[in-house]
C-alpha cells in the first residue's frame, strides 16, 4: 500500500476541521439527489460541532458551521440550509486595524493609572478631599516602585517624582502615609543543602576509618605481622 502524504493531498481549507471532514463536505457535492444530499449535509454538521463540544447547541455556532461547510465546498453546495447561503465576498473582508493607544509615560514603573489620577488631582480644587487623593496617589506610586524594582524607595523619591509628573500641581502635605507601605515581594530564599553536615560528617569518618586502618596495619608490620 502506498503511502499518501498530506503535502501531495488537495490544501486543508479549514485545517481545525481535519482532513475527513473535508473529504466528506467535498463528497456532498457528487451526492445528486437533494434530498439525500441535505440529510447528508446535516451528518457532516453534526461531525463538525466535535470541534465545539462546549457549544454545540448554540445557534450562532450552528450558522457558522454551515458557513463554514459552504467555505469548504467552495460555495458549490445546493442544499435545503436552515441558514441563507453566505457569499465570498464575506469571507474575503479584512477585519478593521485595532487602534493602539499612542501614549508615552516618563515613568512607566508607576503605569497609566497613576498618571491618569495625577492629571485628575491636578485640576481638582484644593481641599480636603484633593489633600486625601494626593496622598492616595503617593501611596500606589511607592507600591508600584517597589513592586517594579524589587526594592526598597526613598519616600523622598515618592515625593520628587509626584510633583516632577503633575508638573508641580502636587504636593504630598504629610508624608507620614508613606512609612506604613510594604509590599510582599516574592524572592525564593537561598536554601543550604540539608545533606551538607551530614556529607561532611561521613566524609569525615571516613577518612577516620581510613587513618585508623592505616595505624592498624602499621603496627602490624611493627609487631611482625601480628
Amino acid at each position: 500500500m502506498e503511502m499518501l502524504y498530506n503535502t501531495a493531498q488537495p490544501h486543508l481549507i479549514i485545517s481545525e476541521y481535519g482532513r475527513h471532514v473535508q473529504d466528506m463536505a467535498l463528497h456532498l457535492l457528487t451526492i445528486k439527489d437533494r434530498r439525500e444530499r441535505t440529510k447528508a449535509t446535516e451528518a457532516v454538521i453534526q461531525t463538525m460541532t466535535q470541534v465545539h463540544p462546549y457549544s454545540k447547541d448554540s445557534e450562532e455556532l450552528r450558522m457558522k458551521l454551515w458557513d463554514h461547510l459552504h467555505l469548504i465546498t467552495g460555495f458549490k453546495l445546493e442544499v435545503d440550509s436552515p441558514y441563507p447561503k453566505p457569499s465570498p465576498e464575506a469571507f474575503q473582508v479584512k477585519p478593521e486595524r485595532l487602534k493602539y493607544p499612542n501614549t508615552t509615560i516618563k515613568h512607566k514603573h508607576y503605569g497609566k493609572i497613576v498618571d491618569e489620577l495625577i492629571k485628575k488631582a491636578a485640576v481638582m480644587e484644593d481641599n480636603e478631599e484633593r489633600d486625601v487623593l494626593i496622598a492616595n496617589i503617593a501611596n500606589l506610586m511607592k507600591k508600584a516602585f517597589m513592586t517594579w524594582n524589587k526594592c526598597t524607595v526613598d519616600d523622598n523619591t515618592i515625593i520628587k517624582d509626584l510633583k516632577e509628573i503633575s508638573k508641580g500641581k502636587l504636593i504630598l502635605k504629610d508624608a507620614s502615609g508613606l512609612a506604613h507601605v510594604h509590599v510582599q515581594l516574592n524572592i525564593a530564599p537561598i536554601n543550604k543543602p540539608q545533606n551538607f553536615k551530614r556529607n561532611n560528617f561521613s566524609n569525615n569518618n571516613k577518612g577516620g576509618g581510613q587513618n585508623r586502618k592505616f595505624k592498624k596495619n602499621k603496627n602490624k608490620n611493627r609487631n611482625g605481622g601480628f
